[in-house]
């Protein structure tokens, strides 16, 4: 029920506001305070197909006409081929990756229910973006929109908006210092919280970018269970970047006393591998992110280099205009 009508104020009061102020609720107390409070527990699934694509915005400008044209090109190239530009070549990939996408639920084998919408959005975006391509890892991203969107248009729409960010370009250019950046800010974030793990995985010579990265990428779509992985999106949709690191530290809490008790290679594979299945219930795994704290020189590299990356975004838009 609290649910329920948690969906019915979102529909009636926060979605006009946000559909007026283009996302931006932050001059009212009360409708903040009830962000806040509705994203903490929870969005249902029918109110996530308004908030979400309301949340990441269309910067780019998409629109179903153009979204036709890339996915008449897709069908076209893969049915007769033809000339493919930049890192247009990748697209043959999708389809290795769509059966291995989410395949504990079935649904995007050729015969699942999503197999054809979630291979059109991922096609679409390797055109849409030839300089970026497919690269392995959006599928599960894609796949989480395709089931919580109204159509694959919002989908893709969702998607491209949201992997334009800094945040995702730096792992899909390797962008080695943003990288870097990135692994000091979560290494932080990871001895702050937890000290003693961070040190036992020191003396193994596990580095936080061996697993961390992945999780990432796929913002944690491949790690989670679906209902899970919602809930997370719905916060870092409000908090932004900084609350992955929180994730990705309170996941490590949960698993600190299994992972101290094993040596190199089986702490990989767990990391590495389906951790939901380590993880207990969805409660307590919001109650451990909960715990984490970041630190105030953590928080400050963060915003530095969050703001080095929109002045140089900025500066590309001007030199290409």
């Amino acid at each position: 029920p609290s649910l329920w009508r948690g969906c019915a104020y979102w529909l009636h009061e926060m979605l006009p506001q946000w559909e007026q102020t283009g996302g931006d609720v932050s001059k009212s107390p009360r409708k903040r305070q009830a962000l806040a409070l509705l994203v903490h527990d929870g969005i249902s699934a029918f109110a996530r197909s308004y908030i979400w694509p309301l949340s990441i915005g269309n910067n780019l400008n998409l629109n179903r006409d153009l979204y036709s044209i890339l996915k008449l090109k897709a069908r076209s190239l893969r049915k007769e081929g033809g000339t493919l530009l930049g890192r247009e070549d990748s697209a043959k990939l999708v389809q290795t990756d769509l059966s291995r996408t989410l395949s504990h639920l079935g649904l995007f084998e050729p015969s699942g229910p999503f197999y054809d919408e979630l291979r059109d959005v991922l096609e679409a975006y390797c055109y849409y973006r030839p300089d970026v391509g497919y690269v392995q890892g959006m599928s599960f991203q894609a796949a989480i929109f395709v089931l919580h969107c109204n159509d694959d248009f919002a989908a893709f729409t969702c998607l491209a908006n949201l992997i334009s960010r800094p945040f995702f370009q730096c792992f899909y250019r390797n962008n080695s210092n943003s990288l870097m950046q990135r692994m000091q800010i979560f290494d932080r974030v990871f001895q702050s919280n937890l000290h003693d793990l961070y040190k036992y995985f020191e003396s193994l010579g596990i580095r936080s970018d061996l697993y961390v990265s992945l999780w990432f990428v796929t913002l944690f779509a491949k790690q989670l269970p679906v209902p899970l992985c919602a809930r997370v999106w719905d916060i870092y949709l409000v908090q932004g970047e900084i609350f992955l690191y929180r994730v990705a530290a309170g996941i490590l809490k949960l698993l600190s006393p299994s992972l101290k008790a094993k040596e190199s290679d089986d702490v990989l594979r767990i990391l590495l591998g389906n951790i939901a299945d380590e993880l207990p219930s969805e409660q307590k795994v919001l109650a451990a992110i909960e715990q984490i704290r970041i630190p105030k020189d953590a928080d400050t590299q963060l915003q530095k280099l969050m703001v080095q990356e929109a002045v140089q975004e900025f500066k590309s838009e001007q030199a290409a205009i």
